[in-house]
């Protein structure tokens, strides 16, 4: 009874968020309707980032290098062939991308290999970095490949036209791919941390000295966390690209890493639902606060974050959300318990 329960109140919920896209797609102010965007996509990047650094407890500091190799990849396949010459004026556009644009409805396969590409690249630092490094040690190799992807991206010009990056991007992104993209992310996260690998992930966590003497492949555990991490964070990036609709390496500095640091932490290490919220509530503030930088000092929006983290670490340690996820189960026995 009761897990039918929760499938009725699932497909009620899903239909009324469809319901809520579609208007929204024709109705919505245009800031806002961006706004949801880009919380969707800081939220998929942010799922994946929790359950490396939340999850297994692995401090990688590396996901803005994967978004940008997701982003260049989809905005190379997507770009139409009379863009890419007007935009590699000055150096041709590397073989075979200067000889093929893929349309609309191969947007799926290039959001796909922007994951995929992702993933390699995370096999590449992941094998020698996981295998060897721990704790402050792997945060700084994964931030040092992140730095690497970035100085490429501003120097390879027959790729990413360097500095003056690539406009005319098509502005595939919507609400229907942003949220339809976080919804497979959130539940496969869930899935994997609802499962024995989630409870293996969980034991790296706590002690890897400990999991390995209970028979569980440490190393093989961290590796799938960090490729699963790596995916997330080259869709989030292609799906970036196509909705700001030009890209340089700018936007993937190591200050995406710090947003989301920011969400995942205030969301609650270990909590995938939690990051999906405050992906959201982040976006609303990063826009919202905006006129910090313009009215007063360039960079106190930046100021502002710092402190929130600052706070969020001596006052709520465990985030807004602790490891807790969101349930019909859970939110009825929260209920129960305000009625008595």
């Amino acid at each position: 009874m009761r897990r039918y329960r929760n499938l009725v109140l699932t497909l009620v919920s899903l239909g009324l968020l469809a319901a809520f896209l579609g208007w929204a797609e024709g109705h919505l102010n245009r800031f806002l309707w961006r706004l949801l965007n880009f919380g969707a996509i800081y939220a998929i990047a942010a799922v994946g980032y929790n359950l490396i650094n939340g999850v297994t407890g692995q401090f990688s500091l590396g996901p803005h290098g994967f978004m940008l190799l997701g982003a260049y990849l989809v905005s190379l396949l997507m770009l139409p062939l009379p863009q890419k010459k007007v935009v590699w004026l000055f150096q041709p556009l590397a073989w075979p991308f200067s000889e093929f644009t893929l349309p609309y409805s191969g947007f799926i396969l290039a959001l796909l290999a922007a994951g995929l590409l992702a993933t390699v690249a995370g096999l590449v630092v992941g094998i020698p970095a996981l295998r060897a490094l721990r704790g402050d040690y792997l945060a700084i190799a994964t931030f040092g490949f992140g730095e690497i992807i970035f100085v490429l991206a501003c120097n390879l010009m027959s790729l990413t036209n360097g500095p003056m990056g690539i406009k005319g991007i098509p502005q595939y992104t919507n609400l229907w791919w942003s949220f339809g993209t976080l919804a497979v992310v959130t539940y496969a996260a869930l899935r994997i941390k609802h499962s024995s690998y989630g409870r293996a992930l969980r034991a790296i966590r706590e002690d890897e000295l400990v999991a390995e003497s209970m028979g569980i492949d440490v190393f093989k555990h961290k590796l799938l966390a960090f490729l699963f991490s790596a995916f997330c964070a080259g869709v989030a990036g292609g799906l970036y690209a196509t909705l700001v609709g030009t890209m340089s390496p700018d936007p993937f500095r190591f200050f995406m890493t710090f947003y989301l640091l920011i969400i995942i932490v205030l969301g609650g290490l270990g909590s995938i639902t939690g990051s999906v919220v405050t992906g959201f509530i982040f976006a609303a503030l990063f826009e919202g606060l905006r006129f910090l930088d313009s009215a007063t000092v360039p960079g106190m929006r930046m100021v502002f974050f710092s402190v929130l983290l600052i706070v969020v670490m001596l006052f709520f340690r465990r985030g807004l959300f602790g490891e807790w996820e969101f349930s019909w189960d859970a939110v009825f026995q929260k209920l129960g318990r305000l009625r008595r």
